[in-house]
């Protein structure tokens, strides 16, 4: 049973330093739908719970493999279902195109954003690891 509560603990660390970084930046930024803020969060859960239940290596280089999958499943999920009008057909509210997102003048490419994505969850994954290491 305890095994099974640092497990959860893990997992609601990991996606709460993603969801709330992300949700800081994207405030300074040009902000987004609800939508966005949701399907963001229940796919930082769903791949946390992958991570932690399935794989939990301890190897840096493999967290680091699998928070690019993250970034990339993360990245293009919401392209797809959000731009492509996907989810506006279902009567949910998103944005049609990309909105541009600028912090402090400058203008950041979806390539950022992707790079952004990986690194915030890695920092989960590691202090997931730090704060059950104590």
């Amino acid at each position: 049973m305890k095994l099974k509560k640092r497990l959860f603990l893990q997992v609601i660390i990991t996606v709460l330093v993603f969801w709330i970084s992300d949700y800081i930046f994207h405030i300074i930024g040009v902000g987004e739908t609800g939508y966005y803020f949701l399907s963001k969060f229940g796919n930082a859960v769903l791949f946390s719970i992958i991570w932690f239940f399935i794989f939990n290596y301890k190897e840096h280089w493999k967290k680091i493999v699998y928070s690019v999958i993250f970034a990339t499943w993360i990245s293009f999920y919401y392209l797809i279902s959000s731009y492509s009008g996907l989810v506006q057909l279902l009567g949910i509210d998103a944005r049609y195109t990309p909105p541009p997102f600028v912090i402090g003048g400058i203008y950041l490419s979806p390539l950022i954003w992707w790079f952004f994505h990986g690194i915030a969850f890695y920092i989960g994954l590691e202090l997931a690891e730090l704060i059950r290491k104590k």
